[in-house]
């Protein structure tokens, strides 16, 4: 029995083939270069993954696979700078890495002792072992930190995931879909997001400020003597807990739908005729401030004492 093939769908099989890429050829990256043992090291890349280890030797070592659409991964330096960058085949050095050929799959030794900055389009960030700043950037991929110094972390629809030790007094993160977690740190903390959640645990803040449009934010953290902590949202909840006394300190949470309490019993109290509530006290005679706005979220002070 003969079967007969349909032209029109011989001819659609064949383009469908054509259209599947191929698999990207991959090869390996060695490179090493001497470096600043408290310098300044820069990565650069575009789709895949990156790694970034803190240890005890003065260089620089870049090893991984990148596709073969990544022409070379350069390590150059100058003085106390050191710059680790993927270049891509195109005449620009940068890809919109969303497929295999573009990957770089690389780990980033650097000296524990030198400050970071990585600067990522589509690719996957982790950072440990460094004992500097870290100021880390990427598009869409996921990052995972833990920082000793200063850090800056901003990403666009990444998860970003941070452990801070107690000599890390600025936290600095920013995303606008993925959640944030935070464990460690303390001093000054700005957290912004749009839709991402955040759950928070830190020391003793000196400065805060917790932006978001609709992400729901958890807060576990003392507050100094002059602090200022001050949060804002259109939707979203805030759930606070001291984890001390409640802070001597003056209390301002406004909201225009949503409930705020204490789990003192204090309860937002309705202004005028209008739909908005407001919860306002003094606690003790300390020179804090506390102040949470929102549109139609929810805001629960607490305290573990």
């Amino acid at each position: 029995m003969k079967i007969h093939c349909n032209p029109s769908v011989a001819a659609l099989a064949a383009l469908t083939l054509a259209a599947l890429p191929a698999a990207a050829a991959t090869r390996n990256v060695d490179e090493h270069r001497p470096a600043d043992p408290a310098g300044q090291v820069e990565v650069q890349s575009v789709a895949g993954r990156v790694e970034v280890v803190g240890w005890d030797k003065p260089e620089v070592a870049v090893t991984g696979t990148v596709g073969d659409d990544v022409e070379a991964v350069e390590v150059t330096g100058s003085g106390t700078r050191t710059s680790v960058r993927v270049r891509t085949h195109n005449s620009h050095g940068i890809l919109i890495g969303w497929h295999s050929g573009a990957d770089a799959n690389l780990v980033v030794h650097v000296p524990a002792a030198s400050a970071v900055t990585v600067n990522l389009v589509s690719a996957d960030l982790s950072v440990r072992g460094v004992g500097g700043n870290e100021e880390l950037q990427t598009v869409s991929g996921d990052v995972t930190a833990a920082a000793q110094r200063e850090v800056r972390i901003h990403t666009v629809s990444g998860d970003v995931h941070l452990t801070a030790g107690t000599d890390s007094r600025m936290i600095d993160l920013s995303t606008v879909s993925g959640d944030v977690s935070v464990n460690g740190g303390g001093g000054e903390l700005s957290v912004n997001t749009v839709s991402g959640d955040g759950l928070i645990s830190v020391g003793t803040l000196t400065r805060a400020h917790l932006k978001t449009v609709s992400g729901d934010f958890g807060l576990t953290a003392d507050l100094a003597g002059d602090g200022r902590l001050e949060a804002e949202s259109v939707s979203g909840d805030f759930n606070i807990h001291f984890t001390g006394a409640l802070p001597s300190a003056a209390y301002d949470l406004q909201s225009f739908s949503g409930d705020l309490s204490t789990c003192g019993g204090r309860k937002g109290a309705r202004e005028g005729f209008g739909p908005g509530s407001r919860l306002s006290f003094q606690e003790g005679a300390g020179s804090a401030r506390v102040r949470i706005d929102t549109k139609s979220g929810d805001v629960t002070l607490c305290s573990k004492k």
